[in-house]
Protein backbone atom coordinates (compact mmCIF):
# COMPACT_ATOMS: atom_id res chain seq x y z
CA UNK A 1 0.00 0.00 0.00
CA UNK A 2 3.23 2.03 0.62
CA UNK A 3 5.09 3.83 -2.41
CA UNK A 4 8.29 6.16 -2.24
CA UNK A 5 7.77 9.15 -0.56
CA UNK A 6 9.11 12.64 -1.67
CA UNK A 7 12.01 13.94 0.48
CA UNK A 8 10.85 16.67 3.04
CA UNK A 9 11.83 19.46 0.94
CA UNK A 10 10.36 18.17 -2.01
CA UNK A 11 6.92 17.79 0.01
CA UNK A 12 6.84 21.45 1.16
CA UNK A 13 7.56 22.35 -2.47
CA UNK A 14 4.57 21.01 -3.60
CA UNK A 15 2.76 21.80 -0.66
CA UNK A 16 3.61 25.52 -1.00
CA UNK A 17 2.40 25.35 -4.59
CA UNK A 18 -0.75 24.06 -3.98
CA UNK A 19 -1.18 26.70 -1.69
CA UNK A 20 -1.14 29.11 -3.60
CA UNK A 21 -2.95 27.74 -5.86
CA UNK A 22 -5.72 27.48 -3.65
CA UNK A 23 -5.62 30.99 -2.14
CA UNK A 24 -6.42 31.78 -5.47
CA UNK A 25 -9.68 30.07 -6.14
CA UNK A 26 -11.15 30.58 -2.53
CA UNK A 27 -8.58 28.96 0.18
CA UNK A 28 -9.83 26.58 2.90
CA UNK A 29 -13.37 26.56 0.97
CA UNK A 30 -11.32 25.07 -2.29
CA UNK A 31 -9.56 21.97 -0.50
CA UNK A 32 -12.31 19.48 -1.01
CA UNK A 33 -13.14 20.27 -4.48
CA UNK A 34 -9.82 20.86 -5.69
CA UNK A 35 -8.47 16.94 -4.20
CA UNK A 36 -11.39 15.38 -5.67
CA UNK A 37 -10.62 16.33 -8.85
CA UNK A 38 -7.54 15.21 -8.36
CA UNK A 39 -8.30 11.94 -6.89
CA UNK A 40 -11.61 11.55 -8.97
CA UNK A 41 -11.38 7.76 -8.28
CA UNK A 42 -13.08 8.52 -4.88
CA UNK A 43 -16.59 9.53 -4.31
CA UNK A 44 -16.66 12.40 -1.73
CA UNK A 45 -14.27 14.43 -0.39
CA UNK A 46 -14.83 16.27 3.24
CA UNK A 47 -12.85 18.70 5.38
CA UNK A 48 -13.76 18.47 8.76
CA UNK A 49 -12.82 21.27 11.24
CA UNK A 50 -12.27 20.17 15.21
CA UNK A 51 -11.71 22.57 17.82
CA UNK A 52 -12.05 23.03 21.68
CA UNK A 53 -15.87 23.79 21.40
CA UNK A 54 -17.16 21.75 18.31
CA UNK A 55 -16.66 19.50 15.57
CA UNK A 56 -17.56 20.95 12.39
CA UNK A 57 -17.72 20.08 8.57
CA UNK A 58 -15.97 22.92 6.46
CA UNK A 59 -16.48 21.44 2.99
CA UNK A 60 -17.77 18.43 0.94
CA UNK A 61 -17.86 17.61 -2.42
CA UNK A 62 -21.31 16.16 -2.88
CA UNK A 63 -24.34 14.72 -0.34
CA UNK A 64 -23.02 11.71 0.45
CA UNK A 65 -19.56 12.18 1.87
CA UNK A 66 -21.36 15.32 3.82
CA UNK A 67 -23.88 12.67 5.13
CA UNK A 68 -20.77 10.49 6.23
CA UNK A 69 -18.98 12.99 7.90
CA UNK A 70 -21.95 14.47 10.18
CA UNK A 71 -22.60 10.84 10.83
CA UNK A 72 -18.97 10.13 12.62
CA UNK A 73 -19.53 13.60 14.19
CA UNK A 74 -22.83 12.63 15.48
CA UNK A 75 -22.04 9.16 16.26
CA UNK A 76 -18.62 10.07 17.94
CA UNK A 77 -16.78 7.31 16.03
CA UNK A 78 -15.53 6.26 12.93
CA UNK A 79 -12.29 6.51 10.79
CA UNK A 80 -12.22 10.54 10.88
CA UNK A 81 -12.71 10.18 14.71
CA UNK A 82 -9.57 7.57 14.89
CA UNK A 83 -7.14 9.68 12.46
CA UNK A 84 -7.25 12.50 15.27
CA UNK A 85 -6.69 10.33 18.47
CA UNK A 86 -3.54 8.37 16.71
CA UNK A 87 -2.97 11.71 14.46
CA UNK A 88 -2.02 9.37 11.68
CA UNK A 89 -3.94 8.60 8.13
CA UNK A 90 -6.40 5.71 8.51
CA UNK A 91 -6.93 4.18 5.37
CA UNK A 92 -10.40 1.25 5.18
CA UNK A 93 -10.20 -0.56 2.01
CA UNK A 94 -13.07 -2.58 2.57
CA UNK A 95 -15.36 -1.45 5.06
CA UNK A 96 -17.34 -4.06 6.74
CA UNK A 97 -20.72 -3.31 8.89
CA UNK A 98 -19.36 -5.09 12.00
CA UNK A 99 -16.30 -3.35 12.02
CA UNK A 100 -15.03 -3.82 15.88
CA UNK A 101 -13.18 -0.26 15.93
CA UNK A 102 -16.63 1.97 15.12
CA UNK A 103 -19.58 -0.56 14.71
CA UNK A 104 -22.39 1.98 14.88
CA UNK A 105 -20.63 3.69 12.48
CA UNK A 106 -19.67 1.09 9.96
CA UNK A 107 -22.87 -0.38 9.82
CA UNK A 108 -25.05 2.98 9.06
CA UNK A 109 -22.22 4.06 6.05
CA UNK A 110 -22.41 0.77 4.59
CA UNK A 111 -26.47 1.10 4.47
CA UNK A 112 -25.58 4.14 2.57
CA UNK A 113 -23.47 2.41 0.39
CA UNK A 114 -19.94 3.47 1.48
CA UNK A 115 -17.60 0.48 0.92
CA UNK A 116 -14.44 2.81 1.20
CA UNK A 117 -12.73 5.32 3.23
CA UNK A 118 -9.71 6.60 4.17
CA UNK A 119 -9.04 9.84 6.29
CA UNK A 120 -5.98 11.44 6.46
CA UNK A 121 -5.08 13.77 9.88
CA UNK A 122 -4.19 18.02 9.41
CA UNK A 123 -1.72 18.40 11.76
CA UNK A 124 -1.17 21.80 13.28
CA UNK A 125 2.59 21.52 15.30
CA UNK A 126 1.75 18.00 15.08
CA UNK A 127 -1.81 18.64 16.81
CA UNK A 128 -4.78 17.45 14.93
CA UNK A 129 -6.99 20.21 13.96
CA UNK A 130 -9.09 18.89 10.81
CA UNK A 131 -9.18 15.59 9.26
CA UNK A 132 -9.29 15.18 4.99
CA UNK A 133 -11.59 12.46 4.30
CA UNK A 134 -12.40 10.61 1.05
CA UNK A 135 -15.05 8.03 0.44
CA UNK A 136 -15.54 5.42 -1.94
CA UNK A 137 -18.97 2.84 -3.04
CA UNK A 138 -16.53 0.57 -4.18
CA UNK A 139 -14.15 -2.02 -1.97
CA UNK A 140 -10.36 -1.39 -2.39
CA UNK A 141 -7.38 0.66 -1.73
CA UNK A 142 -6.06 3.86 -3.00
CA UNK A 143 -3.50 3.98 -5.58
CA UNK A 144 0.29 5.29 -4.19
CA UNK A 145 -0.22 8.32 -6.40
CA UNK A 146 -3.72 9.00 -4.84
CA UNK A 147 -2.42 8.67 -1.32
CA UNK A 148 0.39 11.26 -1.71
CA UNK A 149 -1.68 13.34 -3.28
CA UNK A 150 -4.14 12.98 -0.40
CA UNK A 151 -1.31 13.96 1.84
CA UNK A 152 -0.57 17.11 0.32
CA UNK A 153 -3.89 18.52 0.63
CA UNK A 154 -4.17 17.67 3.96
CA UNK A 155 -1.13 19.55 4.89
CA UNK A 156 -1.84 22.62 2.25
CA UNK A 157 -5.44 22.41 4.49
CA UNK A 158 -3.21 22.99 7.93
CA UNK A 159 -1.52 25.80 6.03
CA UNK A 160 -4.56 27.29 5.04
CA UNK A 161 -6.31 26.81 8.66
CA UNK A 162 -3.14 28.59 10.22
CA UNK A 163 -3.45 31.51 8.07
CA UNK A 164 -7.14 32.09 8.72
CA UNK A 165 -6.84 31.67 12.63
CA UNK A 166 -4.08 34.25 12.39
CA UNK A 167 -6.24 36.31 10.40
CA UNK A 168 -9.01 36.23 13.56
CA UNK A 169 -11.61 34.53 11.10
CA UNK A 170 -13.77 33.10 13.83
CA UNK A 171 -12.57 29.64 14.40
CA UNK A 172 -10.02 30.34 11.69
CA UNK A 173 -11.66 29.16 8.71
CA UNK A 174 -13.29 29.98 5.57
CA UNK A 175 -16.05 27.74 5.03
CA UNK A 176 -18.37 26.53 2.10
CA UNK A 177 -21.58 27.69 1.78
CA UNK A 178 -23.31 24.33 2.70
CA UNK A 179 -21.41 24.91 6.17
CA UNK A 180 -22.04 28.78 6.25
CA UNK A 181 -25.57 27.93 6.14
CA UNK A 182 -24.92 24.98 8.76
CA UNK A 183 -23.66 27.92 10.74
CA UNK A 184 -26.64 30.26 10.74
CA UNK A 185 -29.24 27.51 11.13
CA UNK A 186 -26.66 27.00 14.58
CA UNK A 187 -26.69 30.58 15.70
CA UNK A 188 -30.51 30.37 15.28
CA UNK A 189 -30.78 27.57 17.44
CA UNK A 190 -28.65 29.05 19.98
CA UNK A 191 -31.46 31.98 19.75
CA UNK A 192 -34.42 29.46 20.33
CA UNK A 193 -32.74 27.01 22.84
CA UNK A 194 -30.85 29.96 24.81
CA UNK A 195 -27.69 27.44 24.14
CA UNK A 196 -23.81 27.69 22.90
CA UNK A 197 -22.83 26.64 19.55
CA UNK A 198 -21.57 23.14 21.07
CA UNK A 199 -25.21 22.13 22.32
CA UNK A 200 -26.95 23.60 19.47
CA UNK A 201 -24.87 21.94 16.30
CA UNK A 202 -25.42 18.82 18.47
CA UNK A 203 -28.75 19.12 18.36
CA UNK A 204 -29.25 20.12 15.02
CA UNK A 205 -27.34 16.59 14.15
CA UNK A 206 -28.94 14.76 17.09
CA UNK A 207 -32.46 15.45 15.09
CA UNK A 208 -31.04 15.05 11.55
CA UNK A 209 -30.25 11.51 13.21
CA UNK A 210 -33.19 10.58 14.78
CA UNK A 211 -35.33 11.61 11.83
CA UNK A 212 -33.60 9.29 9.20
CA UNK A 213 -32.55 13.12 8.09
CA UNK A 214 -29.53 14.68 5.70
CA UNK A 215 -28.32 17.52 7.75
CA UNK A 216 -29.16 20.08 5.10
CA UNK A 217 -32.58 19.31 5.21
CA UNK A 218 -32.70 19.90 8.90
CA UNK A 219 -30.40 23.20 8.64
CA UNK A 220 -32.92 24.12 5.79
CA UNK A 221 -36.02 23.76 7.86
CA UNK A 222 -34.76 25.57 10.60
CA UNK A 223 -33.35 28.54 8.17
CA UNK A 224 -36.61 28.79 6.74
CA UNK A 225 -38.46 28.78 10.39
CA UNK A 226 -40.39 25.41 9.51
CA UNK A 227 -38.68 23.56 12.67
CA UNK A 228 -37.78 25.43 15.90
CA UNK A 229 -35.85 23.57 18.91
CA UNK A 230 -37.44 25.20 22.24
CA UNK A 231 -35.39 24.98 25.51
CA UNK A 232 -34.91 21.72 27.10
CA UNK A 233 -36.67 21.34 29.96
CA UNK A 234 -35.21 21.78 33.56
Amino acid sequence: MTGPVPENGQHHDLVARLVAVLRATGGTAAVCTACHAVIPTVDGVGLTLFTTHARFVLGATGPLIEQIEDLQISLDQGPCLHAVHHRAPVLVDDLTPTDPRWPAFASHARRRGVAAMFAFPVLLDDHPVAVLDLCRTTAGPLSDTDRRQATVYAAAAAVLLRADADADHGDGAVVSASAARTQQATGMVMHQAGIDAAAALHRLRTHAFDQNQDLAQVVTDVLTRRLRFDPTPG
